[in-house]
């Protein structure tokens, strides 16, 4: 299978490349294509949670996996590829829709072996921006941002900076905009521009401030994510650095994230705003996921419920706090979203190919990479909110003195006359029994709880031992039960 996880030494099955810092995917970690027992033809709607729609990614040559997405607007996205046959082909292969994905047109950055893209910055459907890097060897003055204003037919560099390794550039407009690369002289060497790349300005160290870079610390190519005036990336070590005036200083951070494994420190950011965020990192089947409430000062590790994929992690611009991650690793192909920040996650179950990197613009469209066969066949998936949306019900229970049953609408619209009808039974039990709860109106994301505390008679290791049954219903039509044992503990019902 392909594997894609953003690391900045290439290694090949048994060669090394020595390129200082120069932290690209490595071959071995990239996911190869693999054979899956399902295709995936038709659209696939489940439960109301939006579409996937198979469309061809354009390229000629087979077996090109999307590296980096970039959604502009619900008709306009870019990406770039890589080589998932397995060999590890340097490539600056991209590929660009201004038609929603009907039409996929692909082409090259450059014509010159050897060289690589981080990844893609699109302002519009002619406007894009486009990281190279030397896959071969030592970096050179083909290096660095590229300019496209006419779809991508011909690019322009915009300077060979950073003169480190360029990992990724982001633009505003055609003006404002940076070039992210690694540490040179003991710090980052970040900059930014004010007029269109004609002069590049490197960010002073007496602009960055919280953590110091550490020796051997670099940046991830396609690691980064921007969100309205703030720019974020993360480390090998675990480090994010954000920056919330479009480049001009940066505070930095750790976030938890491993340095351990293939792929050390962050390997996926999705920011909501400014404040809040969640960054991943790869261990190896799924994403550990961190978060931070007030900027990137804090941070959290996440414990979550269901599988957060480890290709791809997006939020969704303009919902409540619905994310989506997915995934290519053995084992672990498919899409899954949270509606709670990345707390929960639910599979689309009906999605199980190989899907890479996915971004996603407002109203819930967004695209997600894979694989393609041909120039005509397979490549992206194309997600569109559900024609019908219904709101979701979930249960989960909870012990204590006694046990809580929590409601959660996981779905994509508000549930009305949500009603919760709690049954204990066994256990000799002795009244009340029956417990229930209820909400005029539950809206996405939303949850409500039930405490109960109900006395009863026994040992939690002799029969009849108690059980809980809990049966949501609501006035959508949309049905919940969840039975569960129980025991009891000091003449108190629990889990």
């Amino acid at each position: 299978m392909k594997s894609i996880n953003k690391v900045k030494t290439l290694l090949e099955a048994v060669v090394v490349i020595a390129v200082a810092l120069a932290f690209v995917m490595p071959v071995t970690a990239m996911t190869s294509q693999t054979q899956l027992v399902a295709s995936f033809n038709e659209p696939k709607n489940v439960l109301g949670r939006g579409e996937w729609i198979a469309q061809a990614s354009g390229f000629a040559t087979a077996s090109r996996g999307i590296r980096s997405l970039d959604a502009v607007d619900n008709l306009t996205a870019w990406a770039i590829a890589y080589d998932g046959s397995g060999g590890g082909a340097a490539t600056t292969d991209f590929t660009m829709t201004t038609d929603g994905g009907n039409l996929w047109t692909a082409n090259i950055v450059l014509g010159a072996e050897g060289y690589g893209l981080g990844n893609i910055c699109g302002l519009s459907g002619t406007v894009a921006y486009a990281a190279v890097f030397n896959q071969a060897g030592a970096q050179d003055v083909a290096c660095g941002a590229y300019k496209t204003t006419n779809g991508g037919s011909t690019w322009t560099q915009l300077g060979h900076y950073p003169i480190s390794f360029c990992n990724n550039v982001i633009f505003w407009n055609e003006n404002e905009g940076v070039v992210l690369g690694d540490t040179a002289d003991g710090y980052f060497e970040d900059y930014y521009t004010s007029d269109g790349g004609v002069t590049w300005i490197r960010v002073p160290l007496a602009n960055y401030s919280g953590l110091a870079a550490q020796s051997g610390e670099g940046g991830w190519t396609g690691v980064v994510d921007v969100v309205g005036d703030t720019v974020i990336f993360g480390t090998n070590l675990g480090n994010v650095y954000i920056s919330q005036d479009r480049g001009h200083t940066y505070f930095a951070s750790y976030s938890g994230a491993s340095t351990g494994g293939l792929n050390g420190g962050v390997n996926d950011i999705a920011f909501k705003d400014g404040t809040h965020g969640l960054v991943a990192h790869d261990n190896g089947v799924t994403y550990d996921l961190f978060e931070t409430m007030d900027g990137g000062v804090s941070w959290t590790p996440v414990t979550y419920s269901g599988t957060c994929f480890s290709s791809g992690l997006a939020y969704l611009p303009g919902t409540a706090n619905k994310y989506v991650s997915t995934g290519a690793a053995t084992g672990s192909s498919g899409a899954s979203y949270s509606l709670d920040g990345g707390h929960s996650w639910t599979n689309y179950n009906a999605v199980i190919d190989q899907m890479l990197a996915t971004d996603f613009v407002a109203g819930e469209i967004g695209w997600a990479g894979g694989f393609n066969t041909d120039e005509t066949t397979g490549g992206m998936f194309k997600h569109i909110p559900s024609e019908n949306p219904q709101p979701a019900l979930t249960i989960s229970v909870t012990g204590g003195k006694g046990f809580t049953v929590k409601i959660n609408n996981i779905g994509e619209a508000n549930a009305t006359n949500v009603t919760c009808a709690i049954t204990i039974t066994g256990g000799l039990v002795i009244k009340p029994k029956d417990f229930s709860g209820s909400q005029l109106t539950l809206g996405i994301g939303q949850n409500f709880t039930i405490p109960c505390a109900p006395k009863g008679i026994g040992l939690g290791f002799l029969t009849p031992m108690p059980s809980i049954k809990i049966d949501v219903t609501c006035s959508e039509g949309v049905n919940a039960t969840k039975i569960v044992a129980a025991k009891i503990f000091f003449s108190k019902v629990t889990l």
